[in-house]
């Protein structure tokens, strides 16, 4: 009777144990103390100091910052398709993929180490793209290299020319927004996406409206690509 209790409390415990491990996250994000490396002078000085890591099994997939403080246009209501009141060619923050790592976009482009500034971009509204998205809301991967200033890229052939230089292809290196939760995050999540599988990182933009300061919630795709 003892022994079978006793092979009863370690089948407990093992299985106890094998959950646990299961229920481990294979991806996490972590705030990063470091500054952005390899950028500009005028851009650096625009982002903050703190990032947030990004892992996948133990591994840097990539670090992102954001800017100080983002521009976004008082009383701004989102449309079906675009959730996020910035302007187009705005320095939004900036992506590091690390040594050995060939990162990736949401079309699947691959991208070599280093570093690059995100800027917002909307997917052009034609029917070329039918498929990629719902929104039209993304952030665009430029060479840091290049990108020297932090001024808004007006024209967009300028942006989409500057950003297709990172993957070395003709199209713009992509990073899907995803439309941003209702209220600011208590602090940085990942979220799976189990039927696209995309990994989402969620966290506060800081931003100014109309000389208001305001939270803006991102949510962006670092990992993963589009189906269509």
């Amino acid at each position: 009777m003892k022994r079978s209790a006793v092979l009863l409390s370690l089948l407990c415990s093992l299985l106890f144990v094998r959950s646990t491990f299961a229920a481990e996250p294979t991806h996490k994000v972590e705030v990063l103390k470091d500054a952005p490396p390899g950028l500009a002078p005028e851009i650096s000085a625009s982002l903050n100091g703190q990032g947030f890591r990004i892992a996948a099994a133990g591994k840097t997939a990539c670090d992102v910052w954001l800017a100080k403080t983002l521009l976004v246009k008082a009383g701004f209501k989102p449309t079906d398709t675009i959730k996020y009141s910035f302007t187009p060619g705005q320095l939004i923050g900036a992506i590091r993929f690390p040594e050995k790592t060939i990162g990736g976009d949401y079309r699947g482009q691959e991208i070599e180490p280093g570093i690059y500034t995100l800027r917002y971009g909307l997917q052009p509204n034609d029917g070329n793209h039918l498929g990629t998205s719902d929104v039209r809301d993304f952030l665009l991967a430029c060479p840091a290299k290049k990108d020297i200033k932090p001024d808004v890229v007006v024209k967009k052939d300028d942006l989409f020319k500057l950003s297709s230089q990172s993957a070395g292809t003709t199209h713009p290196t992509i990073f899907l927004l995803l439309p941003p939760s209702d209220e600011p995050l208590k602090h940085p999540e990942l979220q799976h996406d189990d039927e696209k599988d995309l990994w989402i990182l969620g966290i506060n933009a800081a931003a100014q409206a109309d000389g208001k300061p305001v939270q803006i919630p991102l949510r962006l795709v670092t990992i993963g690509k589009t189906a269509g």
